[in-house]
């Protein structure tokens, strides 16, 4: 069965090509996608050609070689055609799967999460993403009465804000452009600022003591170095962001010494000393119990794409003018 794929062959270029998919063999299942949330982050560094990834051994479901030609997603929803011996699936069934951007393909099991009922496609595309929002959150919790910053209101910012406002004391929030500083409103944000203003922000809403949390979510280099500045004494920086190759540059011989501050980065897995009590079965329920609360299509997609334009996707959220924030690829209307 031929197929059609997204791939990245050069810098700031992403073509579709044919892909083969086999039937499902054991522990494996064939999904037709439905939808597919792009990653503004890890997915458009690569797209960019700005990736820094070692190799791709760690996403099994990745194809072709770094730089490029690459083919990298994880945020494809579908649903479910073909059930090989021991897949505890059902034909008809709607799954999000950690799987590059393709039409219908065949994965292990190990890589699907089953969507529950209510939960519209176009919600769960988004799965993966506030799954890092949470596991920044959870890694370093915003705690009542804190007065907490998160910096770049991407879709994992958005995320980590909206989760932050249920406990925060102050939440003020960092963005550069103004449609998505406007379209934050439903959060509810103590004050939403231009980076110029943050600065004065947090010294009103934090009494003078600085933020107690700054979650980086920005992608921008420079955002940490004035995260750093913001946060108060023993305060923590949490960073959601992946910088790709590029260089980020920090002075650590004032702020960060002598207020003996924390940077925790985050990523995939649960943090150490919650293992006891989280995993990823209790971090997929989290999410999607969230976003069936959340109203994805008002706050989060601002592009839906079909998929036989899918370069043009690329090149929407590549374009600063184009004002993005979710942009969804459509196989078919859900």
């Amino acid at each position: 069965m031929t197929e059609s794929a997204v791939w990245f062959s050069a810098p700031r270029t992403a073509e579709l090509r044919p892909a083969e998919v086999r039937p499902p063999g054991p522990g494996q299942i064939q999904v037709r996608s439905i939808c597919a949330a792009i990653s503004a982050g890890s997915e458009m560094n690569l797209y960019k050609g700005e990736g820094d990834l070692p190799s791709l051994a760690q996403f099994p479901t990745a194809e072709g070689q770094l730089p490029f030609p690459v083919k990298f997603g994880y945020q494809e929803v579908g649903e479910v055609e073909a059930v090989g011996d021991g897949a505890d699936f059902e034909i008809g069934e709607r799954v999000f799967c950690f799987h590059p951007h393709q039409t219908r393909f065949t994965l292990d099991t190990s890589l699907v999460w089953r969507i529950p009922a209510g939960v519209d496609p176009h919600r769960a595309a988004f799965a993966g993403l506030f799954g890092v929002a949470l596991n920044a959150c959870i890694t370093t919790p915003p705690l009542t009465g804190d007065c907490v910053v998160v910096s770049g209101l991407g879709v994992i910012g958005t995320f980590a804000a909206y989760i932050a406002r249920l406990t925060a004391g102050k939440l003020i929030l960092i963005e550069p452009s103004s449609s998505r500083r406007a379209g934050s409103s439903w959060i509810g944000a103590d004050a939403v600022v231009e980076p110029g203003e943050a600065a004065a922000a947090v010294e009103e809403l934090s009494q003078g003591r600085g933020a107690d949390l700054c979650i980086e979510a920005s992608g921008a280099p420079p955002a940490l170095q004035q995260a750093i500045e913001m946060t108060g004494v023993e305060g923590t920086v949490t960073v959601a962001s992946w910088y790709g190759s590029r260089p980020v540059p920090l002075a650590l011989s004032r702020e960060f010494h002598l207020r003996r501050q924390r940077i925790v980065s985050t990523g995939p897995t649960v943090p150490a000393h919650l293992t006891a009590r989280w995993d990823r079965t209790r971090m997929r329920g989290v999410s999607f119990d969230h976003l069936a609360r959340i109203d994805v299509a008002s706050h989060i997609i601002t592009h839906r794409v079909p998929f036989d334009q899918a370069p043009e996707a690329y090149a929407l959220l590549d374009d600063p003018a184009a004002k993005t924030l979710g942009v969804l690829l459509e196989h078919e209307r859900a």
